[in-house]
């Protein structure tokens, strides 16, 4: 049987210059844009086996990203700039434009039988293809009509009105890129069906925190998988390209161990856990530490949304007051 080899990729991003003007320096509207028009300014891969050993690796910084302010500025983590000013000087990272760092990366897609990443939704589906888009609109005539254009769309992604009409049927299970297929695989799946779904990791979860913003859900993260996976938690990600791709490496050694690394992606892997009050009250006789972790959590992110009248919250006070039966808590 040959030896089969994958392409591990993580990317770190900013988004589109004008966005905060668009989103009034309102932190939740500019990162709907960001989410939705990603700009990739640091770029990381390795190219592994099955085993997590890694043949190769390679981490570049984006010219026409990282080296504008007024896009890198909107970047989550701007303030890492130093860091990586620190990497140019020694020697660690290079600065490149983006044609040339594709054309390198696409030369080693070449190499592999799969890509991925922990979120492939994001980087191979949204991060890859809109930075390309962005990129050749700058180097054409009509920029400023691109960017009116994607002003307008901004300001609906705001808004909450804009929904992009698909020409063509969502692939979930392939990478179509400058007119290559590659196989495409989703490590945030993977880890959910082969490595979190059990009650060995919900349990740690609640142990050490590990719920989303409502605590509605467990975390399901690349950190959170390493975390469980090599019992270290005070483990941080990096979140600079290659550090991330090593770590998610690794944690592809360990799906490759107990599965397939299949292709495709699975929307919202993480509600596959369930929903973290059910799994405090399961048995009879509840773990009442548990539940108060995950009443903590949901009180404080219910504690200024009491006027709200959607059916989201409404479901979340129900919970709420159902952990604080379990607990002898009148609310």
């Amino acid at each position: 049987m040959n030896k089969k080899f994958y392409l591990v990729l993580d990317c770190e991003t900013a988004t589109l210059p004008f966005a905060n003007e668009i989103a009034q320096s309102d932190a939740d509207r500019k990162k709907k844009i960001a989410i939705a028009r990603p700009l990739i300014y640091d770029i990381g891969w390795t190219i592994c086996d099955r085993k997590g050993e890694i043949y190769d690796k390679k981490q570049f910084l984006i010219a026409e990203t990282f080296a504008v302010p007024s896009v890198f500025n909107t970047a989550y983590y701007a303030e890492k700039r130093p860091i990586y000013l620190e990497m140019l000087s020694r020697g660690e990272i290079t600065i490149k434009p983006w044609q040339e760092v594709i054309a390198i990366l696409i030369e080693d897609m070449n190499k592999v039988d799969s890509v991925g990443a922990f979120n492939s939704m994001f980087d191979f589906k949204k991060a890859i293809p809109f930075t390309d888009l962005y990129i050749n609109k700058l180097y054409s005539p009509n920029y400023f009509q691109w960017e009116k254009v994607q002003r307008s769309i901004c300001a609906h992604i705001v808004a909450e009105k804009y929904r992009k009409d698909e020409e063509k049927e969502f692939e979930t299970d392939v990478f179509r890129f400058h007119g290559i297929e590659y196989k495409l695989f989703d490590l945030w799946g993977l880890s959910v069906e082969y490595l979190l779904n059990n009650v060995s990791y919900k349990k740690e979860c609640l142990n050490h925190g590990l719920l989303t913003n409502s605590g509605l859900y467990f975390k399901t993260s690349a950190e959170s998988t390493f975390q469980f996976l090599c019992d270290k938690y005070d483990f941080v990600e990096s979140h600079t390209a290659l550090d991330d791709a090593t770590i998610e490496t690794f944690i592809l050694s360990r799906i490759a161990a107990r599965g397939s690394v299949k292709p495709g992606i699975k929307f919202f892997p993480f509600r596959d856990l369930g929903y973290t009050d059910e799994f405090c009250l399961r048995n009879k006789k509840v773990n009442k530490n548990e539940c108060f972790v995950v009443y903590s959590k949901m009180s404080d992110y219910l504690e200024d949304k009491e006027d709200e009248s959607s059916a989201y919250v409404s479901m979340m006070f129900k919970k709420l007051e159902a952990l604080a039966a379990a607990l002898g808590i009148e609310i």
